[in-house]
């Protein structure tokens, strides 16, 4: 195993942290903002589906360009920088539509930065014997800081401040970018050459135990979507205060960095049994969320993000970093994003109307995607049957 260039993790550390400043603040409060702008709840769902279903389309796209860019540096601050142009005009648009349609595209474009910094930390974990979960963690105490001091600053200037705060995540993401190691297309493809045997993207990518991943892996993260959507406003009809709220948030992410930080002791486990942890775990929060109202047992509820977020996300990557190629890394972390991608957007979609017409009982639903990801896992599992090399099925994964 090759020594890793100076500071490599420490770079991609570095990066986590700053772009995890955009959804530290976007994931809480971007809906609240959207509220002071005039959106209704539908028209708030419609704005948050929107991005995630143009990563139907922009993912693959994006993993494509990232995979074949003389680097992923070079693709990581085209798409920081993007983010940035769509957003700062959207704050000074009027009109819901065209508000909806730019911020939509700042979104989407910052989405396409996770795929790609991912596939760069997995070269790392490859080439160099890197831990993935403890360059990861930066990005999750980064979201706990930036949700904590939103929510602090937004209790004491309101919704208006929300806006610079986005501007000034975005701008520091851009700005880190290019302090990012460059790995050249060039080795990418020398380190694949010497992995024998190798098979086509389309072998690799639909089989069916790579499917099963993508799937249930987006169907966990779709369970999230009325949460997403709603969290901070129903939180706010409990009357918990604007430092409670990020309070809140930054419990679950708390959860999911001691998830990360002891990640490399998952590394005997299957993939798919840290995804079934965490289809397990979503359909108890999602059941039991709706009957809680007091502060402390919504912090407590909220440690399970460790499972529904962190080992699933650590399971697919397990997944990825042991059958994918370097040369595909990113295409393959793309399709894992893209079907969660659709699937958020229609949950997201589902979220405006669940909402008008459930109230906080529209988690339930939430709770029966998380239980159709279990029920994919255990069926594949009994379905499986030992593996001969060359022959798919969903058995333990390489190591």
């Amino acid at each position: 195993m090759n020594a890793a260039p100076s500071l490599f993790s420490a770079r991609l550390s570095f990066f986590y942290a700053a772009s995890f400043l955009v959804s530290g603040i976007t994931v809480p409060f971007l809906p609240v903002w959207l509220m002071e702008r005039g959106f209704g709840p539908q028209e708030i769902a419609a704005c948050l589906a929107f991005p995630l279903a143009a990563r139907l389309i922009a993912t693959p796209a994006g993993s494509w360009l990232a995979d074949r860019a003389p680097n992923r540096r070079m693709a990581i601050v085209l798409f920081a920088l993007l983010g940035l142009l769509f957003f700062v005009p959207a704050t000074l648009a009027q009109g819901n539509l065209l508000i909806l349609v730019l911020t939509g595209l700042a979104v989407t474009a910052w989405s396409l930065i996770q795929p790609a910094v991912d596939a760069l930390s997995l070269t790392g974990v490859r080439r160099f014997g890197l831990d993935y979960g403890r360059m990861r963690v930066w990005g999750s105490i980064s979201f706990v800081c930036a949700s904590l001091g939103a929510g602090v600053i937004f209790g004491a200037f309101g919704a208006p401040i929300l806006a610079p705060l986005i501007i000034a995540g975005f701008a520091t993401c851009l700005a880190v970018a290019f302090l990012l190691p460059v790995t050249p297309k060039a080795e990418r493809l020398a380190d694949d050459a010497s992995r024998q045997p190798r098979k086509s993207a389309r072998t690799i990518l639909l089989s069916p135990s790579f499917l099963v991943i993508a799937s249930t892996t987006g169907l966990i993260q779709a369970s999230h979507g009325i949460f997403y959507s709603f969290g901070t406003i129903e939180w706010q009809a409990l009357g918990f205060s604007g430092s409670e709220i990020g309070v809140l948030w930054a419990t679950g992410v708390v959860a999911e960095i001691v998830m990360f930080a002891i990640s490399s002791r998952f590394l005997r486990l299957r993939a798919e049994t840290l995804i079934l942890a965490g289809a397990l775990a979503a359909v108890i929060r999602w059941a039991l969320l709706p009957l809680i109202t007091s502060f402390a047992m919504t912090f407590l509820l909220q440690s399970l993000h460790a499972f529904t977020f962190g080992a699933t996300f650590v399971g697919m990557q397990l997944a990825i970093a042991r059958t994918v190629p370097e040369e595909m890394t990113a295409s393959a972390q793309g399709l894992c994003m893209m079907s969660a991608g659709g699937l958020m957007a229609l949950t997201t979609l589902m979220a405006g109307t669940l909402y008008e017409r459930l109230g906080v009982h529209a988690y339930w639903v939430m709770s029966a995607f998380a239980a159709l990801a279990v029920i994919i896992i255990v069926v594949a599992r009994l379905r499986a049957q030992p593996q001969r090399a060359g022959v798919g099925g969903l058995t333990k994964l390489p190591r």
